[in-house]
């Protein structure tokens, strides 16, 4: 990436490729990490998207309505239905009438799925912990601060568009 920002600064002197680079970056860890979790979930039969849906019902052990579940994992409903399709037909979380509605279902991990979470969470940590080695802790706590601000930022400025 770095010949990139370089050709382009050769080319184009005036122009600030700061956020070129960054992103670029950003973009490239991603794809690395994407492709070492890979291995991991597909071992499992399971997709990145499923981890997060099983990951948000294991930190809330008395189920999630699919409208709160959609809700923190900003995702449509169709999208999320699919999901909920797949991890129920895998026997991973199951859907359970809601007893302050009766239309409504609450969605709770099986056994099978509760037992599943930490262990593949467990696995994807050591992955990503493994990437950031190379890092001092000094330098991995400053990296996760300074994007944890950007993030913060780009949302708010996000919802004020």
């Amino acid at each position: 990436m770095a010949g990139v920002v370089e050709q382009w600064r050769e080319r184009r002197p005036d122009l600030d490729l700061t956020g070129m680079a960054v992103f670029a970056r950003i973009s490239r860890i991603e794809r690395i990490a994407e492709l070492r979790r890979a291995e991991v979930l597909d071992r499992l039969g399971l997709q990145s998207s499923d981890v997060s849906v099983l990951a948000a019902l294991w930190r809330h052990p008395g189920g999630l309505r699919p409208l709160e579940l959609r809700r923190t994992m900003l995702v449509g409903s169709g999208t999320l239905t699919a999901r909920l399709d797949r991890l129920e037909a895998a026997g991973l979380l199951e859907r359970l009438p809601d007893a302050s509605d009766r239309r409504g279902r609450v969605l709770h991990l099986t056994a099978r799925g509760s037992e599943l979470v930490p262990a593949v969470v467990t696995e994807l940590l050591d992955i990503e912990n493994e990437l950031l080695a190379a890092l001092p802790p000094g330098v991995r706590e400053r990296l996760c601060k300074d994007l944890g601000r950007l993030s913060r930022d780009l949302e708010q400025g996000a919802g004020e568009g």
